[in-house]
């Protein structure tokens, strides 16, 4: 027989492997009813299916990179997961194309950086000049500006003149 009674999700297992209903088997209510395009007998395959259609892991390239053989020569030593202490990572591409050459420039990165540091610190030295003169002029020569009159305040009209109060 190449067929095997194939039981839906809701409905109780058979009673042992290779049980076949009976011609009058009907199913009791409350298992409910079978699901949509669910087929009740499942054809058997061949004895032997043969090899998986999956690969072993190692087998399987992550990032498209090439399988390597599996290293022989001991002792090795794991640096990383798929790294070893024999591993040629300059000869790997992973997939990608090789990069553009770039050419060091450790002056230009050295003059960069001292630039920038240099203009830090005038920035700092500038701030700090600013507060130290704010600061001056708000102790030495606020006050005397404060006590004078305003007499740029007390005309309302340019040809109206109103004569400032006595201060005692």
């Amino acid at each position: 027989m190449n067929e095997r009674f194939n039981p839906p999700p809701n409905w109780p297992e058979p009673p042992h492997d290779g049980w076949i209903p009976p011609a009058d088997f009907h199913p009791q209510q409350e298992w409910g009813p079978v699901p949509a395009g669910w087929r009740l007998w499942a054809g058997r395959g061949p004895a032997d299916p043969g090899p998986a259609p999956l690969q072993d892991s190692e087998d399987v390239p992550a990032s498209g990179a090439r399988p390597r053989e599996r290293v022989d020569t001991y002792p090795v030593r794991v640096l990383n997961p798929g790294m070893w202490t024999d591993n040629h990572l300059q000869s790997e591409d992973y997939g990608f194309p090789e990069p553009k050459p770039v050419t060091p420039r450790p002056r230009l990165r050295l003059a960069m950086t001292i630039t920038a540091t240099a203009a830090g610190f005038v920035l700092a030295a500038l701030t700090a000049t600013m507060f130290v003169l704010l600061t001056d002029f708000a102790i030495e020569d606020l006050p005397d500006m404060m006590t004078e009159p305003a007499g740029h305040l007390t005309s309302v009209w340019p040809d109206q003149q109103i004569a400032p109060e006595p201060t005692s």
